[in-house]
């Protein structure tokens, strides 16, 4: 692959452990919002509960019916409380919701009305952050509607939650001004009769600095993949979970004077080599990193040279030797002198947590684990095999065959020759079509039928856009297929909200091939699960 972020499933699960043994006698609630912070919500959560977390928080709930599906049963809170989202399905699955509002309340048991069930509410208070919540004016009506909601039959009271402004600046007087406003929430509540299951304020920074704040759960986020906004970054017995690397599309020798990328804003003082790196600012690197030693190769530290660009920028590598296929890498845990992430924050004059997030979805999360005592063994994503062989490259179609189901999208990516069509020959066979598949390269796509799903085989080598597949009159609907597209990347993802790509790469001076299994979205990590390549 070109560029990937490196997910280090053990390093989450051992960050969780490290955590518990620090908040003795309180549990941890595992944030995996928006997407585990770019880490991937499913995988890190799973690795998160066999830490020894207890609960699971997202932000929306499409987030939570997303864990949900994937069949992860803990407790589960949507943090935000925003009308219109699926709180019918999110009561049905168990989900609890939050409510800073008395309106928000209502919706809350309108749904739950509508699913049959009572909803499981967590109701916030805003004790001075000025996000959501109720404040100290509209707490008590808040409690109101929520007892009387709860006297209907359609709300039970799970739990009583706030949010703290400056728990990263230690000492800040705000931080005991919250606690003491919280606590008074909770004693008006108690008044009201109201006794939930539990009580929690403490996001990663508070729950390491301050214990009078862990009641009964404490928050982890950032922390959870090795993270910090505390002064310095996170504490030393935390791991950086991502890695972020790229291999050089590029290098060229180049005289002094010689100007470089958009707006020629940095200029060669002397004979160079430069390296062009296939990672921009869609993927995530900001345009303020031009000029900042934030590329890491063989131990030592490059600039970022000139503007980075929308999917490119060019590192500026001296007299160092270094040739197109390199790794370079970006951020990780800096055991080999990499950058990290804080540093990258501090660099770019933001917090840690942007930098991994930031990182688009775009850019392959490949996760690598052991055996993390999960309830199901989780694959390793993407998973690698050498093929030796065209006779087994069909064998391994006709396995990969077995995971297949109707309006599932294969993509597969690799030099010509690699073995597309042949894996695809295999696939065929494992779906039961008569005769031989044979490359659509001059028809653009042949549509195969009389196994126990169509085939539908496309070579997008000569697309140009998306517009075209739809153009292609099939005769017949994806959605009962299993689509297989050679040279399908940047172009028909959108065919599928999931999709397996398979990456061929020939093997130097070897007539091998190393097949990639990448699982994109839906259930696909899942169906990977145990699958011998």
């Amino acid at each position: 692959m070109d560029r990937q972020a490196r997910v280090d499933l053990d390093a989450v699960t051992a960050n969780v452990t490290a955590l518990r043994d620090r908040v003795p006698d309180t549990k941890i609630m595992a944030v995996v919002k928006q997407d585990a912070y770019g880490h991937g919500a499913v995988r890190c959560a799973r690795a998160a509960l066999a830490g020894g977390a207890s609960w699971l928080g997202v932000a929306h709930v499409d987030e939570a019916l997303e864990l949900r599906r994937a069949g992860l049963d803990a407790p589960l809170l949507v943090l935000l409380a925003v009308p219109g989202e699926e709180h019918e399905a999110a009561i049905r699955d168990g989900v609890d919701v939050t409510a800073g509002s008395v309106a928000q309340v209502g919706i809350v048991a309108a749904a739950a009305r509508r699913a049959g069930r009572p909803a499981r509410l967590q109701l916030k208070a805003d004790t001075g952050l000025s996000r959501g919540g109720a404040t100290p004016a509209t707490w008590p009506a808040v409690l109101d509607a929520a007892l009387s909601a709860r006297a209907e039959g359609l709300i039970t009271i799970t739990g009583l939650w706030s949010h703290f402004a400056c728990a990263d600046m230690p000492g800040h007087p705000s931080v005991q001004a919250q606690l003491t406003a919280f606590h008074d929430a909770l004693a008006i509540a108690d008044k009201k009769g109201i006794a939930p299951e539990i009580r929690h304020m403490a996001n990663s920074a508070a729950a390491l600095t301050v214990p009078e704040s862990w009641f009964d759960v404490v928050r982890f986020g950032g922390a959870l993949y090795g993270l910090g906004t505390l002064p310095g970054g996170a504490p030393s017995f935390l791991r950086p979970v991502m890695t972020l690397t790229a291999r050089l599309a590029m290098v060229k020798r180049v005289p002094p004077g010689t100007g470089v990328s958009y707006g020629l804003h940095y200029v060669t003082k002397r004979e160079t080599t430069l390296g062009l790196v296939p990672l921009g600012y869609a993927d995530g690197i900001r345009r303020a990193a031009r000029g900042h030693l934030l590329a890491g190769f063989r131990g030592r530290r490059f600039p970022i040279a000139g503007t980075v660009c929308m999917d490119q920028f060019v590192v500026d590598f001296g007299d160092e030797p270094v040739a197109a296929g390199d790794e370079v890498t970006l951020f990780g845990p800096g055991d080999h002198g990499e950058p990290t992430a804080q540093e990258w924050g501090e660099a770019l004059g933001t917090i840690s947590y942007e930098v991994a997030t930031g990182i688009g979805p775009e850019v392959p999360r490949i996760f690598s684990q052991n055996d993390i005592g999960a309830s199901r063994p989780a694959p390793l994503i993407p998973s690698t095999t050498d093929v030796p062989t065209d006779t087994e490259m069909r064998a391994l179609g006709e396995r990969l065959a077995g995971l297949l189901r109707a309006g599932d999208l294969v993509i597969l990516s690799g030099p010509l020759g690699a073995g597309k069509t042949t894996l695809t020959q295999g696939i065929g066979a494992g779906l039961g079509v008569p005769g031989r598949v044979v490359s659509p390269t001059f028809v653009i796509a042949r549509v195969h039928r009389g196994g126990r799903i169509p085939l539908v085989h496309v070579d997008a080598y000569r697309l140009g856009s998306l517009a075209e597949v739809d153009d292609l009159d099939l005769d017949v609907e994806l959605a009962d297929s299993v689509t297989v597209v050679e040279w399908g990347a940047g172009l028909v993802e959108q065919l599928a909200e999931a999709r397996l790509v398979v990456q061929i790469d020939r093997l130097p001076d070897s007539e091998e091939r190393a097949v990639t299994l990448v699982a994109e979205g839906g259930d696909w990590a899942d169906r990977l699960a145990g699958f011998e390549p």
